[in-house]
């Protein structure tokens, strides 16, 4: 019993079924997007008028998703500091599973296919992606152990790669086996909802509550290491040892005494570095999402043409990177500074697209993946 019980509590699980039903919704989306715009046309105006459709309707709904979850994202993150961690991955799920079944609604009764801008602002205005990975981080957080946090965080990662390929190869096939007449990704869809009310369901009925409020999730673990028999320790000491476990995760640990000394107010922050990775992550970021997002729309057209089960097969082989990642850190961070597998992250991740803007078949396409994949 004990041991189903602590099953039932792995974050892991509800980031699978989560990511399984992501990937379930988006090849659906995308074949529905596809055959509305005119799957049927044969001819040069028509495809590129087609392309014109299809791209037109990306760029209003990924807008539309992502600027409306910022301000519901920090409100979240507020109230699960207050009162607890699962509001943060309630909210957001429910979200999901309300507005992602609506495309259900209009594959059955061939609603228009402006319906999913309505969609995307509900799924937004929920939290979406942002709030619910900041829930999900902030959970393993809290019930993980000052030593053991990094691998915990690690460990979904890995997660969320591993159920992102499996769910993204099984929607190809599921979407081809279940096309009936002109209802293309109604089953793909019935599947999506049904992984995304188990995954609401398991995170109000498995997922360990997390007490946040009045001494915060510090004061938990804190709690909780007394309670495993390690001795007390000055309250300073402690509270640098837990800054020291969450920037060595980021920052190689010759910079630990300078970061000590800023804690101490004996050294200024320098500003110029802070603020040149923060410029830098936002660029990359820029040209991360604009690459992935436009990616779908590519493999569509000439000279590729994808259907939905190749579409699945890229999907997963885009996600690989989660796993190659993760075995890539862990390894080379052995052995090289964390600036360095910065840089070379970049660089490989550039190259990557770079084959990818240029590729005319299919395997050239998955050597651009093959870049990415080393984009640790």
């Amino acid at each position: 019993m004990g041991g189903c019980r602590k099953l039932l509590s792995f974050v892991e699980i509800l980031v699978g079924l989560h990511q399984i039903a992501g990937a379930f919704y988006d090849t659906a989306l995308l074949m529905l997007v596809q055959e509305r715009s005119g799957s049927n046309s044969t001819a040069t105006g028509s495809r590129a008028q087609q392309q014109g459709a299809i791209s037109q309707f990306y760029m209003i709904y990924i807008p539309l998703l992502k600027v409306s979850s910022l301000p519901i994202t920090y409100f979240l993150a507020c109230q699960g500091d207050e009162k607890g961690r699962k509001i943060t991955i309630w909210v957001p799920l429910v979200g999901y599973l309300v507005s992602r079944s609506l495309l259900l609604f209009v594959i059955l009764f061939d609603l228009p296919l402006q319906v999913m801008f309505a969609t995307a602002l509900l799924n937004g205005l929920s939290g979406d992606s942002a709030a619910f990975r900041a829930g999900i981080m902030a959970i393993a957080s809290d019930t993980s152990s000052r030593v053991k946090r990094s691998v915990s965080l690690s460990r979904i990662e890995l997660a969320y790669g591993v159920a992102a390929m499996i769910g993204s190869i099984a929607s190809g096939h599921l979407f081809v086996y279940f096309k009936i007449s002109h209802d293309q990704g109604a089953g793909l869809m019935a599947f999506s909802c049904l992984f995304y009310t188990l995954s609401l369901v398991y995170s109000i009925f498995g997922l360990k509550p997390t007490q946040t409020g009045n001494g915060g999730y510090g004061s938990l673990l804190y709690q909780g290491e007394c309670e495993n028999g390690d001795q007390l320790r000055d309250p300073e000491e402690t509270a640098w040892n837990r800054c020291q476990d969450e920037t060595s995760m980021l920052l190689p640990k010759q910079n630990n005494a300078r970061i000590q000394g800023i804690l101490g107010g004996n050294m200024s922050v320098d500003k110029i570095t802070l603020a040149l990775l923060f410029i830098t992550g936002v660029l990359y970021g820029l040209g991360l999402s604009g690459a992935v997002d436009v990616l779908p729309i590519f493999v569509l057209k000439d000279p590729l043409n994808w259907n939905a089960i190749w579409v699945g097969y890229g999907n997963a082989v885009g996600y690989f990177i989660f796993l190659t990642s993760f075995f890539g850190v862990c390894t080379l961070s052995k052995y090289l500074r964390d600036t360095s597998l910065i840089v070379m992250g970049m660089v490989s991740f550039s190259i990557g697209m770079l084959i990818m803007a240029f590729t005319k078949w299919t395997f050239l396409y998955f050597i651009g993946e093959l870049f990415h994949w080393l984009s640790t």
